[in-house]
């Protein structure tokens, strides 16, 4: 029975196809919402730990302005977006000397936005970022270099440059342009390094290094009009187990340079993570709100429409009772036909949700990871909400009296 019970609950679902794929609309987006959000908070997650493992536990992080606020117990309790932009803050030459001279402190990569477009051969790559930093920049980044090399303490006044992978491709059109020069305001520059490709984006002020092109620190202070103001320097302590000690004693030699305005931010790799876990968390978490609320909302539909369909079709309740169908087995075929229109719901809703992060990995540097688990439930889920809202259509066709049932269908 079961079996022709599934049988006629998909020739039925069938012969109402697009009733049948409005009906299960609400299931659908539910799903879909519930694998897409928790896929993409994880992806997020996975690659903002993947490139703050880059860094290392032994790596401070020090930013302008306060974009970061933490509780009693060292606790991140707030996160300002605004942070650096309300402030006008920056780390000036001076700030990059005192960190410099800290003594828990052994390298020291400052990161200075250079204003320009690089121009190779009368081209223009707008979207590049060209940054000014230290030979010290690939060990604390732990970063390889796939061609050439990096420069090192020699080139500190030598106009060379070390571009990602994106910058190659676009700018040089090609995938390893060692020796080609390019201009940047007018100074020539030579390529002697091509980064590794980074896999994720880079979790520094979201800059993209694939587009970066980096060039030693003095003659990008030259280019940018003698300007060096770090939007960011990244310091690598001496002694991993007093990387706490490192970032108060920095923290105190910046308060004090700043005369007690604490216009600065440090922080350490586990920061990052904490602070975008809670963020994704909070998002993922109203993101499933409304989901269920969709599948909610999709469950009462089914219902809607099995009530209607109890009603559309009398006559044959009123047959198949005639000929000996129990209460029991109408019941069973109205609520398995509810079941499937849900499970049919929850994997379409799952198909889409799978070509969405396809598409999103491809157009995007995102990497969604599909939890499969959740997948799982939501299809137990949507099963579950097919049974509740269509028990009431199935225990209305049972009652249905066989006779009145019959005479109402003609």
């Amino acid at each position: 029975m079961l079996s022709d019970n599934l049988r006629m609950a998909i020739t039925s679902i069938r012969s109402n196809r697009l009733r049948s794929f409005l009906t299960s609309l609400g299931i659908i987006i539910g799903v879909f919402c519930v694998v897409t959000s928790i896929s993409l908070a994880d992806g997020v997650k996975n690659q903002v730990i993947s490139e703050t493992s880059k860094l290392g536990n032994d790596v401070l992080t020090i930013r302008p302005g306060k974009p970061l606020h933490s509780g009693e117990k060292g606790i991140i309790s707030e996160v300002n977006i605004l942070g650096t932009a309300s402030t006008g803050a920056v780390l000036s030459e001076k700030d990059l000397v005192i960190v410099r001279d800290n003594s828990e402190l052994r390298e020291i990569a400052p990161l200075n936005l250079v204003s320009a477009e690089p121009v190779f051969s009368n081209k223009t790559l707008k979207e590049a970022v060209i940054i000014g930093t230290t030979p010290e920049l690939p060990d604390i980044f732990s970063q390889e270099i796939e061609f050439g090399s990096f420069f090192g303490a020699a080139d500190k006044d030598r106009n060379v440059a070390v571009v990602g992978a994106g910058v190659a491709e676009k700018l040089f059109g090609e995938n390893v342009p060692i020796g080609q020069h390019f201009t940047i305001r007018g100074q020539t520059f030579a390529v002697q390094g091509v980064f590794e490709r980074y896999k994720t984006a880079s979790v520094s002020q979201g800059i993209d290094f694939n587009n970066a092109i980096f060039v030693p620190y003095h003659p990008a202070k030259a280019v940018n009009g003698d300007s060096a103001n770090s939007y960011e320097i990244l310091a690598k302590v001496n002694d991993v187990n007093r990387i706490d000690e490192a970032e108060t004693s920095i923290k105190n030699d910046l308060l004090q340079a700043h005369g007690g305005l604490e216009d600065f931010t440090i922080f350490q790799s586990g920061d990052t993570q904490s602070v975008t876990g809670s963020v994704l968390d909070l998002i993922t978490t109203m993101v499933l709100g409304i989901a269920i609320i969709a599948i909610l909302v999709g469950g009462i539909g089914i219902m809607d429409i099995m009530l209607v369909s109890v009603s559309e079709r009398t006559r044959e309740i009123g047959i198949r009772k005639a000929v000996g169908a129990t209460n029991h087995q109408i019941r069973k075929q109205f609520l398995l036909e509810a079941i499937v229109l849900s499970a049919w719901g929850a994997i379409i809703g799952v198909i889409i949700s799978i070509i969405f992060n396809v598409v999103i990995r491809v157009t995007t540097n995102l990497q969604p990871s599909i939890p499969w688990p959740v997948v799982l439930f939501s299809v137990v889920a949507s099963i579950i909400f097919g049974v509740i809202f269509g028990t009431a259509p199935a225990v209305k066709a049972s009652q249905k009296d066989p006779i009145d049932a019959l005479r109402s269908g003609f």
